[in-house]
């Protein structure tokens, strides 16, 4: 029974709408109603500014990888039944994208993913990051890094799993993931058809750079 409760409480966790408390507390907007409409960290950046978008990315990734880390890296959990750890974070990531309290319209389970696989195992995590800034300074677009690097990150368990350690439940949890977090980016994929989606404001400095030196 016990390993029941806490998916609930997985879940309820990953539900806390830090982009939209911190938008109410510190700036009076519903982030609802501004921006992409999204309440994950991305749109959190663009409307808030950066103090406000980098503390909602940190809790994101911290409230998914919270019950993982306690109960794979610590003895809190001891004793307690209980499923493998990476369900109660993709149980949080649930929570994340489809909260109860907003009409399960949440964020896109990127930073949420990030933090259960940060807590599991860092590397993995560094991997998904390295491709994630990469495909951004790339292309200039946040959805196609948060999904090429969801996609890389499947490969890379996959390939862990035939070479190193195999956990088919890491396996089996990122794969949910990764069609959570592809599924989520729809109308991103429907605005790069049409050339609409936003790009990424933080490179503008480099790119002004970069045509001042060929100007010169």
């Amino acid at each position: 029974m016990e390993k029941f409760i806490w998916l609930i409480v997985a879940y309820f966790l990953g539900s806390i709408p830090f982009s939209y408390l911190f938008g109410k507390i510190f700036k009076h907007q519903d982030l609802r109603k501004l921006g992409s409409g999204n309440l994950g960290g991305t749109n959190a950046f663009r409307v808030f500014g950066k103090p406000i978008g980098m503390a909602v990315s940190i809790l994101d990734v911290t409230k998914s990888g919270l019950l993982v880390f306690l109960m794979l890296h610590t003895s809190v959990f001891a004793g307690t039944e209980l499923f493998p750890a990476m369900y109660y974070g993709l149980a949080s990531v649930l929570g994340h994208v489809y909260p109860v309290w907003f009409k399960f319209k949440g964020g896109k389970g990127v930073a949420t993913s990030f933090g259960l696989l940060l807590a599991y195992d860092w590397r993995l995590a560094i991997v998904m990051f390295i491709v994630f800034m990469g495909t951004q300074i790339i292309t200039r677009y946040v959805s196609v890094s948060s999904c090429l690097a969801a996609v890389v990150m499947l490969f890379t368990v996959c390939i862990r799993y035939f070479t190193y350690q195999q956990d088919i439940h890491l396996i089996i949890v990122t794969l949910l993931a990764v069609v959570i977090i592809l599924y989520s980016h729809r109308s991103n994929f429907k605005r790069l058809k049409a050339g609409t989606e936003n790009r990424v404001k933080w490179l503008d400095p480099l790119d002004r750079w970069f045509s001042k030196k060929k100007t010169s």
